[in-house]
């Protein structure tokens, strides 16, 4: 995962409204339209900035529970950074995560904290008795590739398609982010157990077009998600989305520039919709240092490339500001994302941290207002979630 860009995308909330070109709006919300919440099925996983641990919990905003990650080998270490990839959504429901390890380490004079370890896990949660429950964290590990390191990787995607399914990664470089993909090895009961057949389909940075007008030069690339079909994936780099074409032995096939003639926007965080009739992602107007203001959910049709408003000012509902991280219910019919709602109370257990970070679903046309489905309320900060069943 790329987070150049991270700080102000998450922690700065902007009042002007994105627009962007050959876009539409969504209708406005029907006064009628059934809550969703109590509908939905599957398991949303996600980190709590508050604890800054991990968690899952039924797509109805139920059932949360703490997702296990490996012992910390030493007293005094503590997990850095650990973050949710993706959930599968086929076989066994099993979260993919990426979790470093740190230790304090006496170097030039000084106690410093240093990375001692790092990696992707998988972490298999199963129903038991209405209960959700995780099994032990798994170790997937790969060899480097390309000259990065793909157990480094901050974005990772499952593919729905096919017989044997494949995890595609983007694993960084000081020069390249890495796009590759690999294959999922499974047991006898379909558990997760490794990775194989490591394939590096190209670097994202020659892949798209790099934009010089704006200051941020690798823009937000990194961010995937595979096609349905397995034939592909949409990749945000720079400051567009890209559809990186495959060839059956899941090399580079050919490139697809998604987001043409949208100027002074940046796009990012894509999501195709299970039936694969859309992309959902992220869009907002680029600012002088390279953020993006105040930004929306959008909806692409991959073949002709129209875009529309999924959220607005008159359908976010308490989403006051950084609506992101969009994913799709399994029937393709709702969106799921994360945004702060501007209310956090003034004795939060976390301190300074903003965690006023909540999730929402609205129906995927933007049809219905936006409803909050965690209300946690300065408790915990639910952020960067993904939906798997």
């Amino acid at each position: 995962m790329i987070h150049r860009n991270l700080a102000l995308l998450r922690f700065t909330v902007f009042a002007a409204a994105a627009s962007i070109a050959s876009v539409s709006v969504a209708a406005k919300p029907a006064p009628d339209a059934p809550p969703p919440a109590s509908t939905q099925t599957g398991v949303i996983a996600f980190r709590d900035d508050c604890t800054g641990l991990l968690y899952a919990m039924r797509a109805n905003g139920s059932g949360r529970i703490a997702l296990p990650l490996p012992a910390l080998p030493l007293p005094g270490d503590r997990y850095r950074q650990p973050m949710v990839l993706d959930v599968t959504t086929r076989g066994p429901l099993t979260v993919l995560y990426y979790v470093g390890i740190d230790r304090v380490q006496f170097i030039d004079g000084l106690n410093q904290r240093v990375l001692v370890d790092h990696g992707l896990f998988a972490v298999q949660v199963n129903d038991l008795g209405g209960v959700l429950t995780p099994d032990p964290p798994v170790r997937l590990s790969l060899p480097q590739i390309a000259g990065v390191d793909p157990n480094a990787a901050r974005q990772g995607s499952f593919s729905p398609a096919g017989l044997v399914d494949r995890l595609a990664l983007v694993a960084n470089s000081t020069t390249a982010s890495v796009l590759m993909t690999a294959r999922v090895e499974r047991d006898v009961t379909s558990k997760i157990t490794s990775l194989s057949d490591l394939v590096a389909v190209g670097d994202l940075y020659s892949i798209g077009l790099q934009d010089p007008g704006f200051p941020a030069s690798n823009g937000f690339t990194g961010y995937i998600d595979y096609s349905p079909e397995g034939d592909g994936i949409v990749a945000s780099i720079y400051f567009d989305l890209w559809r990186v074409h495959l060839a059956p032995d899941n090399t580079f096939l050919s490139a697809e520039w998604l987001t043409q003639n949208t100027d002074g926007m940046a796009e990012w965080n894509p999501s195709f919709s299970p039936n694969g009739d859309r992309i959902a992602y992220t869009a907002g107007r680029i600012t002088s240092i390279g953020g993006a203001q105040d930004p929306d959910i959008y909806s692409l049709d991959p073949a002709s490339h129209a875009a529309t408003r999924v959220t607005h000012r008159k359908n976010k509902g308490k989403a006051a500001g950084a609506r992101n991280n969009a994913m799709w219910s399994s029937d393709s019919a709702w969106i799921g994302f994360s945004a702060y709602t501007g209310q956090s109370p003034r004795q939060s257990p976390c301190g300074s941290v903003v965690v006023n970070s909540e999730i929402f679903l609205i129906k995927a046309n933007g049809s219905t207002t936006a409803t909050q489905i965690t209300n946690t309320n300065g408790t915990s900060g639910e952020a960067w979630p993904s939906w798997g069943w």
